[in-house]
């Protein structure tokens, strides 16, 4: 099983990159093109009949996000993938979270069925998962946040737990911790 391919974009096409690898190249899909030339992808292989396939992801959370998707019943990587390629993963994992089936639909190939099947299936999962932040999120390091996610909070509700109480710079994490669950 390839894990992760790290390497250099030899070529970029429609929804793949060909990364060159110790003189092999490998061929990727992806749900969006990475930004430099020189990446590290972690990727899920899949093996049929028909051939061998790699997806590849910049972050292990959008991987992750993504095997949670193939999971589901009739969801089939090119589905997963088209479902990541016009949402970023927080924004996939908040539609899920608020049963939004219309913002997954968004997606080729996944229609209102699939999408509210996506919505059953996986919104107890993705509320358990750190996807990362979304515009109005805590900042990266929150360790508040951390500690309220650590206690089985969803990135939102660690977010609206914190949303009343002293900022980072002014107290502790202990202080604000504190507070938050006190529901100050």
């Amino acid at each position: 099983m390839i894990a992760s391919v790290r390497g250099r974009i030899l070529t970029r096409g429609p929804d793949h990159v060909v990364i060159e690898t110790a003189g092999v190249g490998y061929k990727v899909f992806v749900p969006r093109h990475p930004t430099g030339d020189e990446v590290l992808l972690h990727t899920h292989q899949v093996v049929r009949e028909d051939g061998q396939f790699l997806f590849g992801f910049e972050t292990r959370e959008e991987l992750a996000l993504f095997e949670l998707l193939i999971g589901v019943s009739g969801v089939g990587p090119k589905a997963g993938l088209a479902i990541l390629s016009v949402s970023r993963p927080v924004d996939v994992a908040a539609a899920i979270a608020a049963g939004d089936a219309a913002a997954l639909a968004k997606a080729p190939g996944v229609g209102k069925k699939t999408a509210e099947r996506l919505i059953v299936d996986l919104r107890s999962k993705v509320g358990r998962m750190a996807i990362g932040p979304a515009g109005g999120e805590m900042p990266d390091g929150d360790e508040a946040v951390a500690a309220l996610r650590a206690l089985g909070y969803t990135q939102a509700e660690a977010q609206r737990a914190l949303s009343g109480v002293p900022a980072a710079a002014t107290a502790t994490t202990e202080e604000r911790l504190a507070a938050a669950l006190r529901g100050r």
